[in-house]
């Protein structure tokens, strides 16, 4: 257990006080129990942390950044797809916190192509040179109403949540790494954020391509939006996982990871993720939104409270404000 008040210390049991749900509650009431019981709002100082947050310019994305302004961040670096977005959401943040104009920029990504996240990280890197990176939280996402390729030739859902992301993270790595040699008092923090849709992939979805979940992620047979936003946050949470054992021992004999990695699930929140599809199925969501989701505001407590945890989190899933494996 950590002694410093600005590091959240992460359970795998509730702690006195806090809710339980019952262990045989079916997927629905899963959901009804999380609306009902919301994460913590973490009353955390970041001041002095430099924090990059990847998909912004809404959902809970964008009440993470509020949060970290709120919370003192000294600098917040904003990844958005355009110009356009990014001084939109700066003025918004601004207008709510009140924080100078100074302690918000913004760099252009666009995770369709892996040569925007390329220019982006080259960006990124002088714009942290003398500021160093605490911490870098990914949690751009789509889910599309039908099958569509990227411009790459992939699975819009793949190459966004799992493909350019994983190139992102890759790429962020370094960084994260340079801060954490030069900065020994704290340990920078990489999180993704996921979902605990992923346990409900089936294995035999996998069956008719030898195995594979990127040729399963990738066909148009069999092609479901939600089976398949599922399946990206699984292959997410490996990619967490592949890169936390990378980085699970501190340079020059420091204890713990160089990098704590993890990752973290929102919950069902009421967000603009399912924008592109169509009036029916926006109209039965807007009808059962109530009973199903939680805002993006409380979202953003989950994103914001994974990036304080200690290292007893490195490559583990956060989750209604539990340590899962």
């Amino acid at each position: 257990m950590s002694t410093d008040p600005n590091i959240i210390t992460a359970y795998e049991t509730p702690r006195p006080g806090q809710p339980v749900r019952p262990a045989n509650a079916g997927t629905l009431g899963k959901i009804r129990w999380g609306v009902k019981h919301l994460p913590a709002d973490p009353t955390v100082s970041f001041a002095g942390k430099t924090i990059l947050v990847v998909g912004c310019n809404s959902g809970v994305g964008f009440e993470a950044v509020v949060k970290y302004s709120a919370l003192g961040a000294e600098k917040l670096i904003l990844g958005v797809r355009t110009a356009e977005k990014g001084e939109a959401t700066k003025a918004r943040v601004l207008a709510i916190t009140g924080r100078d104009s100074a302690s918000i920029s913004y760099l252009t990504v666009d995770l369709e192509t892996f040569a925007s996240v390329q220019s982006f990280a080259v960006a990124l890197e002088k714009e942290v040179y003398s500021s160093g990176l605490d911490i870098a939280l990914i949690c751009a996402g789509v889910v599309t109403p039908a099958y569509k390729l990227s411009p790459l030739g992939w699975d819009l859902i793949l190459q966004v949540n799992v493909l350019s992301t994983t190139a992102l993270a890759l790429l962020i790595v370094p960084i994260l790494r340079k801060t954490s040699e030069e900065r020994t008092h704290a340990t920078p923090h990489l999180t993704f954020v996921s979902s605990n849709g992923n346990d409900m992939v089936q294995r035999e979805y996998f069956t008719p391509f030898g195995g594979s979940a990127l040729k399963t992620a990738n066909d148009p047979k069999g092609w479901r939006d939600f089976r398949n936003y599922t399946i990206s946050k699984l292959m997410g949470l490996a990619v967490m996982k592949s890169i936390a054992e990378a980085t699970a021992h501190g340079r020059g004999g420091r204890p713990g990871p160089e990098i704590i990695v993890n990752a973290v699930c929102p919950g069902m929140c009421k967000t603009d993720l399912g924008r592109d599809h169509g009036w029916v199925a926006k109209t039965v969501m807007a009808g059962v939104s109530p009973f199903v989701h939680r805002t993006a505001e409380a979202g953003g407590r989950a994103l914001v409270s994974a990036t304080a945890l200690g290292p007893e989190s490195h490559g583990r899933f956060w989750h209604n404000d539990l340590l899962y494996p």
